[in-house]
C-alpha cells in the first residue's frame, strides 16, 4: 500500500467550505474540530433547511448556543456564533433546484467553495419510498449539478458502509455501479426514475405512508439491500459518480457511528438510531438476542469519523484522494456481537449488586436466538395478539369485565404489548446486521494517508473495547440518549 504525506493546515488553509447537513451528529462534531484545530480556513457557509417557519441560518444559530458538541469552541469563543467570524450559516434544501439558494448567496458560493461535505440524510431504516429517495438519492442530483456550475468546487459525500447490502464477507473499498449486492444488473437512474414514478403514481390513488414503505421496502430486498435506507444510499452513491468526474468526487462510508472517546469530550452522543435502542433493550431483564455471538458489530467513534472526514477532504483538495474511504473497526480491530453484550451485561451486573431486587433476582445471563424462537420479537408479538383477542372477546362479557378490570389485566397486558413492539421493532432493525450477515468492511484506504498534524492522526487499531464501552460508550449512550428516549416514552404514555 502507496503511503501519501498530507498537511491538514495547507490543504485547508485558505479555503471556503461549504458544509450540508452539519446540523446533525457527526456534522457537528467535524465542524468544531475543523473551527478549533485549522484557524487558517478562509470561510466555512452551513447550509441548514428552514423548519417550522424559522429560517435555517436562526435554526443553526439556536443549535450552535445550546449543543454540548460545540463546547470546545464555546470555551474558545463563546455561545453566540457570530462570534466566530470565518462561520456563516445559510438557509436552503438540498431537495430544492440550486439547493435553494438565493441569488447573491449561490453567486457567491459559485465563484468560492473549494469543498462541499454532504451530510445530509434521511437515516431512517424504514421510511415512505419518495421521501427517502428525495433525500438520499434526489437531493444528491442537486448537490451535483451545483458542484458543476462552480469554478472549482469539490464533493466529499458521506454514505454508509453499509451500502454493501446482503453481503458477508470482506467488503472492499469499491463502487459497484451496474450490479446490486444479489447480482441483478440494474441502472441508478433507472431505479431512480422508477421509484419517484411509482410513488407519484401511489400518492395519486391516496395510498398511505404505510404502503409507501411497503413498495420501498420489498423494490429494496428485491435487489439485496436490508431496507430503504442502504438501498436509495447507494443509489445517491452511484448517481454522484456518474454526474461528477472522478477528480471532483470522493465517498466516505462510516460504519455504525458512536459516541466520542475524546472530542469534544469522551461519552458524547445525540444518535438514537446506533446502538442506543439495543442497549437500552439489553439493560432490562429480556435477555434473548436475535444474533449470532461471532459475527462483527462495526462501531466507530464520531471523533474517528471527523478526523478520517479530515483526512479524506485534505486529499480530496491536494488531489491525492482516493474513490472511496471506509471509516469502520471491523477489519483492523474487530468487536464480536459476544463481546459487545458481554460488555453491556458486565456494565449493568454492577448496579445490580447494589439493588436489593437485583441481589434477590438476578438478571439472567444473554441468550442468542433465532427469529423462531418462541421468546422473539416477532414471536412475543404475535401471542400478545392472541392474548388480546380473548380479552377483547372477555371484556363483552360483563362479569368478565369487571374482573379484567378489578385485577389490572388490561393495564399490565398493555405494556406486555408496548414491550413487545419495541422488542420487535429493534430486533427487526439489527437482524440483517447481527443475524442475517457478517460484515467485515475493508479498511485501508484512510491508513493510507499519513497527516503530519497528530490531533487528525487516524488509527481505530488503538481503541480499547473493554475501556471504551465500561468507561465512555454506554455511560455517555446513559448520559445523553438513553435518558431522553425514556423521557419520550413517557410523554407518549401520557399522550395515550
Amino acid at each position: 500500500m502507496k503511503i501519501s504525506d498530507l498537511s491538514i493546515q495547507e490543504s485547508f488553509g485558505g479555503k471556503t467550505v461549504l458544509l450540508i447537513g452539519g446540523s446533525g451528529f457527526i456534522g457537528k462534531v467535524w465542524l468544531s474540530m475543523l473551527v478549533d484545530f485549522i484557524p487558517d480556513i478562509k470561510k466555512i457557509y452551513i447550509l441548514v433547511r428552514p423548519n417550522k417557519g424559522k429560517e435555517g441560518n436562526l435554526r443553526f444559530s439556536e443549535i450552535y448556543a445550546k449543543s454540548p458538541a460545540f463546547v470546545k469552541l464555546h470555551q474558545k469563543f463563546g455561545n453566540n456564533i457570530e462570534s466566530l467570524k470565518n462561520i456563516e450559516a445559510i438557509t436552503g434544501d438540498i431537495c430544492s433546484v440550486k439547493l435553494g439558494l438565493n441569488k447573491a448567496v449561490l453567486a457567491k458560493l459559485i465563484e468560492d467553495t473549494d469543498l462541499v461535505v454532504n451530510f445530509a440524510a434521511d437515516l431512517r431504516f424504514s421510511a415512505p419510498l419518495d421521501q427517502m429517495l428525495q433525500t438520499n438519492s434526489g437531493g444528491v442530483l442537486n448537490i451535483a449539478e451545483f458542484i458543476l456550475s462552480t469554478k472549482k468546487a469539490k464533493l466529499l459525500h458521506v454514505s454508509t458502509c453499509y451500502v454493501a447490502g446482503m453481503a458477508d464477507g470482506l467488503v472492499s473499498e469499491k463502487l459497484s455501479k451496474n450490479i446490486s449486492p444479489n447480482g441483478a444488473r440494474f441502472s441508478a437512474q433507472d431505479e431512480y426514475n422508477w421509484g419517484m414514478q411509482e410513488s407519484l403514481g401511489a400518492r395519486s390513488r391516496s395510498a398511505t405512508d404505510k404502503e409507501l414503505k411497503l413498495i420501498g421496502t420489498l423494490r429494496a430486498e428485491r435487489l439485496g439491500w436490508p431496507n430503504t435506507y442502504t438501498y436509495t444510499k447507494a443509489l445517491g452513491e452511484i448517481l454522484l459518480s456518474e454526474k461528477l468526474p472522478r477528480d471532483r468526487l470522493c465517498i466516505f462510508r462510516p460504519s455504525i457511528v458512536e459516541s466520542a472517546e475524546k472530542y469534544p469530550f469522551p461519552g458524547w452522543n445525540e444518535d438514537f438510531n446506533g446502538t442506543a435502542p439495543f442497549i437500552q433493550m439489553l439493560s432490562s431483564r429480556y435477555r434473548l438476542l436475535v444474533a449470532k455471538p461471532n459475527h462483527n458489530l462495526d462501531i466507530i467513534p464520531v471523533d474517528y469519523v471527523a478526523r478520517g472526514l479530515t483526512i479524506a477532504g485534505s486529499a480530496l483538495l491536494s488531489h491525492k484522494h482516493l474513490e472511496i474511504y471506509h471509516s469502520s473497526t471491523s477489519a483492523l480491530n474487530p468487536l464480536s456481537v459476544a463481546l459487545a453484550t458481554d460488555y453491556i451485561c458486565q456494565y449493568y451486573k454492577t448496579f445490580e449488586r447494589k439493588r436489593l431486587d437485583g441481589i434477590l433476582f438476578p438478571y439472567p445471563k444473554i441468550k442468542f436466538i433465532s427469529p423462531k424462537h418462541i421468546f422473539s420479537g416477532p414471536s412475543l408479538t404475535k401471542i400478545e395478539k392472541t392474548f388480546s383477542f380473548f380479552i377483547d372477546k372477555m371484556k363483552l362479557e360483563k362479569n368478565s369485565s369487571y374482573m379484567l378490570s378489578r385485577f389490572g389485566i388490561s393495564n399490565k397486558l398493555e405494556i406486555i404489548k408496548r414491550k413487545a413492539k419495541s422488542i420487535d421493532v429493534i430486533m427487526n432493525v439489527y437482524k440483517p446486521f447481527i443475524y442475517d450477515y457478517n460484515y467485515t468492511f475493508k479498511s485501508e484506504n484512510l491508513m493510507a494517508h499519513r497527516v503530519a498534524e497528530k490531533e487528525f492522526a487516524y488509527n481505530p487499531t488503538e481503541i480499547n473495547w473493554d475501556r471504551y464501552w465500561r468507561e465512555i460508550h454506554i455511560p455517555g449512550l446513559n448520559r445523553w440518549c438513553l435518558s431522553q428516549m425514556k423521557s419520550l416514552s413517557t410523554k407518549k404514555k401520557e399522550l395515550t
